[in-house]
């Protein structure tokens, strides 16, 4: 009673004495998180053997620190004050209760995270505080203090928020993108140097969260905790900020602060699912995460030989039940780089890891951006309706190719005398007419089986086909054999399989019946190879790229137009005496077709120069060597140049004039491709030769780096943060350099306006090539697992097999283009598509994306 006495003595004759200087200084300090979110620090420094109070102390002991904000509609607060420095707690000699107070060995550090509405207008307030040494004590004071916030925008955002007009939203009201939420919360747009993580089991029934813990180690030893909950399906977490007396346990992230550690800011909460919604289990409306992904995050400074440690309590429920409340430790030592989550260990995160128990993770590639394939919403037609809709064009360009190859020298003339063995070879002129049609449909039924062996091919590896079609070493092969088909065609020589092939099918012919009937449609399609390889060949390369099911489509399609007209010649032979004869012109075919094998020889050579990344065929000299062999056409069917079958009395007939008049118009249209696009910066696109000729932007007199003058990205980190930096959605699109149809997107779609205008404003573009052979560095090279459950491995080191394995893994999707539209942290927003050449079914496809996304938003 008599220390409590003196002490009221000693502070009242200090409140009374106008000569005293506080022992405590303060400073004030706006510290920029990310986008519009500061930290708001207030730093005592005290004067030796003086303290400065906590803000939380027992009744009957010293005045706690306060903070008093002047109220406005300029910032918001979230969260409460924090606080950190030399804490010693205990019992008071000077009150008697137990208190909290920082020593002056160091200063006491109070944080507010704010969040800026209005920008300019400074956030005012004051702190009241009590101080005292080990003999007295001066009375409460108060610091006023002002924080002026500036805004921090990176140079490319800043150009990007004065080049766009906020855009109305379709009731009429704007929206200011400066001052709308960011996307995901606590996650600073900047370099992670490093990344560790563990990871518990994939989510069951009996365990329906999994929880993976993350850390991010940023510049200035700091690094970004994270414990993501992967949810099973029906099952909820509820967030951190529902009322605990509604009923459910809010789910809490606690860091504690221990030596070399410093808590920076508060816990985000981050989820595409997260609502708040009325609960049938609660009767009241909770905010919940309701499926997918949730990520809870904290900022911590530490130093290098400091661990870290924590807990987090959750508590998880369905429609019928809910389990009891769960914690889940986590630690994470610096020093060893190693991260702790419930006693399972990780060492430095390997984003393609794979480990048989899944302790560590590799559950998905890339696991740090932590996609989820689900979509939120259904909004538009997906690509499971989109795939297989080019089959019968696919089908369509083979039954031209098997008319082309009808044509050719070697079946030509076959034709007449097929049909009428099979009218005259005995019997009736039906059963002639019969056999004619089963002759036919073998014919069609070799092609097919053709393609039989890439379903098992496809079956084994479904990338595979995609390797075939972007191989550089079968380019160039195919290159050179184009090139000895064309030779072939001019005349020079002669291409014909081992004759011992034919003869060996042409001796089982004589077995009679259906098997005879097989083998004479099997020695037909081997003595005419030298005709049918080139169109067969091309065929094939241009469909495998698609799958097994658009190159049996394309193989149907050639067998049906070859094997056809020999059952319908023979089911009406008076057909056959109005059909030319053979003669010159069938040579004249084989010359055009020769031209027109050169120039897919080029097409081969193309891709080979953009998968090697060589730059020698760009678009203008592939243009020039089309428009030459256009020309080359041309000039043949005129009579002005000869080849060695050709007759020397040559006349040009009204079909051959009308070709070669084309061909000169095609290399007018071809010339048309050098026009230069003063919108984009780069040439015309000619929308016949898209996904043949290279990209307009492979260009020598005017390169550019993305498709129609679209800011792209091609990494998927660089593209994530600028997403992220910008508060848009991003669209993953899944591509590759020798992809016929992502280049028909790209110049017949995406060359809309109102394509081209969703794309620019509304997404961030990321651009990730599944064909790209550059070499990943040697510390980048990854084991992983391959995805067919054979338990077997295979080496990610190059660029496209990384980004192939990540499409397949995360979207289970084999072939391009693919198009997936995500919010900046990983949330799929509607179902993907494929090749979607219906401009006005892609726009509804953007447009249902972006409507989710900004309801993501709140908007």
């Amino acid at each position: 009673m008599a220390a409590r006495l003196t002490l009221l003595l000693s502070l009242f004759s200090l409140a009374l004495s106008a000569q005293f200087a506080s022992p405590i200084s303060w400073t004030f300090e706006a510290r920029h998180l990310e986008a519009d979110r500061y930290e708001l620090v207030a730093t005592a420094h005290a004067e030796t053997d003086w303290s400065i109070y906590s803000q939380f102390t027992d009744d009957g002991g010293p005045v706690p620190t306060t903070f008093y904000w002047d109220e406005g509609d300029h910032y918001e607060r979230i969260g409460p004050v924090t606080e950190s420095g030399h804490k010693k707690e205990g019992m008071d000699e000077l009150f008697g209760v137990n208190v909290i107070k920082y020593l002056s060995d160091k200063p006491a550090v109070f944080r507010q995270t704010v969040r800026i509405l209005e920008y300019g207008v400074p956030i005012t307030g004051e702190v009241e505080y009590m101080c005292c040494d080990d003999t007295q004590c001066l009375p409460p004071t108060t610091e006023p203090f002002s924080y002026s916030p500036a805004r921090v925008t990176s140079g490319a955002a800043e150009r990007k928020e004065l080049a766009t007009t906020p855009k109305p939203k379709p009731d009429g009201t704007i929206v200011d993108k400066e001052t709308a939420p960011p996307p995901v919360a606590n996650l600073p747009a900047e370099e992670v140097l490093n990344t560790y993580e563990a990871a518990l089991p994939p989510p069951t029934q009996e365990e329906p969260v999994s929880w993976r813990f993350r850390v991010e180690e940023l510049d200035g030893s700091r690094y970004r905790l994270s414990m993501v909950a992967t949810l099973a399906d029906e099952w909820t977490v509820y967030s951190q900020d529902i009322d605990p007396e509604i009923g459910p346990i809010p789910t809490e992230m606690v860091v504690e602060a221990g030596p070399g550690v410093q808590p920076i800011g508060t816990v985000t909460e981050t989820s595409a699912t997260l609502k708040k919604k009325y609960d049938n289990t609660w009767e009241a409306e909770v905010s919940k995460v309701d499926g997918g992904t949730v990520t809870y995050s904290q900022v911590v400074r530490m130093d290098d030989n400091a661990t870290v440690s924590g807990y987090l309590t959750f508590q998880t429920c369905n429609d019928v039940m809910c389990l009891p409340p769960r914690d889940v430790p986590f630690t994470f030592d610096a020093a060893a780089g190693v991260a702790t989550v419930d006693g399972i260990s990780g060492t430095d995160h390997d984003p393609f890891a794979v480990n048989d128990d899944r302790a560590v993770v590799g559950v998905q590639p890339l696991g740090d951006y932590n996609f989820n394939a689900e979509p939120l919403a259904a909004c538009n037609v997906g690509e499971a309706v989109t795939r297989g809709q080019g089959l019968w064009s696919i089908f369509g360009l083979g039954l031209l190719g098997g008319l082309f190859a009808l044509i050719m020298p070697c079946i030509f003339p076959m034709i007449p005398l097929t049909v009428s063995f099979f009218t005259k070879s005995g019997g009736s002129r039906a059963e002639g007419v019969k056999q004619a049609a089963l002759y036919g449909f073998f014919i069609f039924l070799i092609y097919v089986l053709l393609s039989a062996p890439f379903h098992l091919i496809a079956g084994i590896d479904p990338s595979i086909l995609n390797s075939i079609a972007s191989n550089l070493w079968l380019n160039l092969l195919f290159f050179v054999v184009f090139m000895v088909f064309a030779g072939s065609f001019f005349g020079f020589y002669e291409l014909t399989l081992p004759q011992s092939w034919s003869n060996r099918a042409s001796q089982a012919e004589g077995v009679g019946g259906a098997v005879g009937i097989f083998f004479m449609a099997l020695t037909l399609a081997l003595v005419s190879f030298s005709c049918t390889g080139p169109i067969l060949g091309s065929l094939l390369v241009e469909a495998v790229s698609d799958g097994a099911w658009p190159l049996t489509a394309g193989m149907a399609g050639f067998g049906v137009a070859l094997g056809l007209p020999f059952a319908l010649f023979a089911a009406f032979p008076g057909v056959l005496n109005s059909m030319p004869k053979s003669g010159g012109w069938l040579n004249s075919v084989k010359v055009v077709l020769g031209f027109v094998e050169v120039a897919l020889a080029f097409k081969f050579l193309s891709n080979a120069d953009l998968v090697g990344d060589w730059n020698l065929l760009r678009i203008e000299p592939f243009l020039l060597i089309w428009m030459l062999c256009s020309l080359g056409i041309a000039a043949y069917l005129f009579g002005w140049i000869s080849f060695p079958h050709d007759s020397r009395n040559r006349k040009v007939g009204p079909v051959a004039a009308i070709i070669a008049v084309a061909g000169v118009l095609f290399t007018a249209y071809l010339a048309f491709g050098f026009t230069k696009n003063e919108e984009t910066g780069s040439y015309e696109s000619l929308n016949l030769l898209s996904g043949i000729a290279p990209p307009v932007c492979y260009s020598y007199m005017n390169p550019c780096d993305c498709p129609q003058g679209i800011t792209c990205f091609k990494d998927l980190d660089a593209g994530l943060a600028y997403a992220r930096e910008v508060n848009k959605p991003v669209m993953l699109d899944f591509t590759g350099y020798t992809c016929v149809n992502c280049r028909k997107m790209e110049e017949n779609v995406w060359s809309q306006d109102r394509i081209n205008d969703i794309l620019t404003e509304d997404y961030v573009l990321i651009s990730l090539y599944v064909d790209d052979r550059k070499e990943l560095p040697t510390d980048q090279h990854q084991e992983v697992a391959r995805l067919d459950g054979s338990g077997r491995s295979i080496l990610i080191d190059q660029v496209g097999e990384k980004w192939h394995y990540f499409q397949q893994s995360v979207f289970q999707h084999a072939t391009q283009p693919y198009y997936v539209l995500v919010s900046p942290d990983g949330q799929t927003l509607n179902p993907p598509v494929a090749y979607t050449p219906d401009a006005e079914a892609y726009e509804a496809f953007l447009r249902c994306g972006l409507d989710t996304f900004e309801e993501l938003q709140g908007k």
